[in-house]
């Protein structure tokens, strides 16, 4: 609910407050004149009212000014509500978002005027806010030009340097920030910013870089509406964006696995498989780990998500690259890891599907696991008896034996070894209990 009193200003529309709700940047425009030398520079409400462009064209200056306006907004609403709040008003509802944005511009503009518009849930005061100094700028950089764009319909547009120099204050907090300071206040703004092709690799490394600094992070990334940004994301197909991509989304996987039904629900899986077997030797093995992790969580006790993966050949791409790494398998990082969660995912595409268990050991599955018992990682092995265990437990009990007694033969074979007699004790309990 919102509302407020009404007051006259010979430059602004009769009812201010419903204007400010309905048409902010055309209002926001004059208050700002009207206060500034730029009334005495020609730039008249007759001229903001003929401001060129649509508001949906980001490259046009009313375009470009609303979606400043937009950023703003949300920074200082973020940065001024709980949490809880900013979601419910903010982010789940497109046209609740929208008009709460005007409600702040209408605070701004009738606290000057010792009027206060009122909300229910009630917000705190905004008008002070440093980052409407922001927006400040914005608009007298938009005016300046306004004369002579409206003049010459052939001239050229000067984009604002905002989102670039907020971009640069968020690489500044970047480089002295941790979970003991402040929350980076341009996190907002570094969202609205993926939405440009232009500053777009620029906001995703430093977006990266935000969240590598560990969970809580991630959890302020996820506050602040991260999630629909990099999921519209995945329809790109600009190969400069998909290792810091597909690192983003492997961070916010780790920490909230609830994403895996919207992620699937757009095919966005696809891009992650498309990402593992791409063939470019640009892209490292660990690059690839990150991949195979992120459609490992989408397999994850998720029926459909599995459904969809097998649908898309992940068991062939799998058993692919386990053929091409175990080979060549070195104390490399990279590899190791990248071994270690194809195995997982495997395991987690099989888990309680039947046919898909029987198709991975008719495949060689169960031998390439097997061999695997005698790695001298403990990480590893362990991740060969979990795709071993969850093949055999899948498996129908008609088809199970051959398979449980091949990983029985590989798990004697390891026993020898004397520090892996747990992870092989394990295997071959399974084995025997199947065969």
């Amino acid at each position: 609910m919102l509302s407020a009193c009404m007051f006259q200003n010979p430059d602004l529309p009769a009812d201010v407050f419903t204007a400010c709700l309905t048409t902010p940047i055309k209002v926001a425009l004059r208050w700002f004149c009207s206060r500034s030398l730029l009334k005495h520079d020609g730039i008249s409400k007759e001229l903001i009212d003929r401001i060129p462009g649509r508001q949906t064209d980001r490259k046009t200056p009313l375009g470009e000014l609303n979606w400043i306006f937009t950023a703003i907004t949300d920074t200082i609403a973020w940065n001024s509500l709980p949490r809880a709040l900013f979601q419910k008003l903010f982010r789940q509802d497109l046209l609740v978002a929208s008009l709460f944005r005007n409600f702040l511009l209408a605070e701004r503009i009738m606290a000057a005027s010792n009027c206060s518009p009122v909300s229910y849930p009630r917000l705190p005061p905004t008008h002070q806010h440093p980052m409407w100094q922001a927006w400040d700028l914005a608009a007298e950089m938009c005016l300046l030009q306004l004369p002579g764009l409206l003049a010459d319909p052939n001239a050229e547009f000067t984009p604002s340097s905002f989102f670039s120099e907020q971009l640069t204050a968020f690489e500044l907090w970047l480089a002295h920030g941790s979970a003991d300071k402040k929350p980076p206040e341009q996190l907002p703004i570094v969202l609205q910013v993926l939405l440009s092709q232009v500053h777009r690799l620029r906001a995703l490394v430093l977006l990266g870089r935000f969240l590598d600094m560990g969970s809580w992070a991630v959890d302020l990334a996820l506050s602040v509406g991260i999630f629909p940004y990099v999921l519209k994301l995945l329809q790109t197909t600009s190969s400069d964006l998909r290792t810091t991509l597909v690192f983003i989304w492997a961070k916010i996987l780790a920490l909230d696995r609830s994403c895996q039904a919207d992620l699937v629900k757009d095919n966005g899986h696809l891009y992650f498989l498309k990402y593992l077997d791409a063939p470019e030797p640009t892209i490292d093995n660990h690059n690839r780990a990150q991949a195979v992790f992120v459609l490992a969580v989408v397999c994850d006790q998720h029926p459909k998500g599995q459904a969809l993966c097998a649908a898309a050949n992940l068991l062939q791409v799998l058993l692919k690259w386990l053929r091409v790494q175990l080979p060549v398998l070195t104390a490399s990082s990279g590899n190791l890891l990248l071994v270690k969660w194809l195995c997982l995912c495997l395991g987690k595409l099989a888990d309680n599907l039947p046919d898909m268990a029987a198709a991975a050991v008719r495949d060689g599955a169960a031998d390439l696991l097997a061999g695997l018992l005698q790695a001298q990682l403990p990480d590893l092995r362990a991740a060969a008896v979990f795709g071993l265990g969850s093949l055999i437990h899948s498996l129908p009990r008609g088809r199970g034996q051959d398979a449980a007694a091949a990983a029985a033969a590989a798990a004697a074979a390891a026993a020898g070894m004397d520090r892996d007699m747990a992870t092989v004790g394990g295997a071959a309990g399974v084995a025997a209990s199947l065969g």
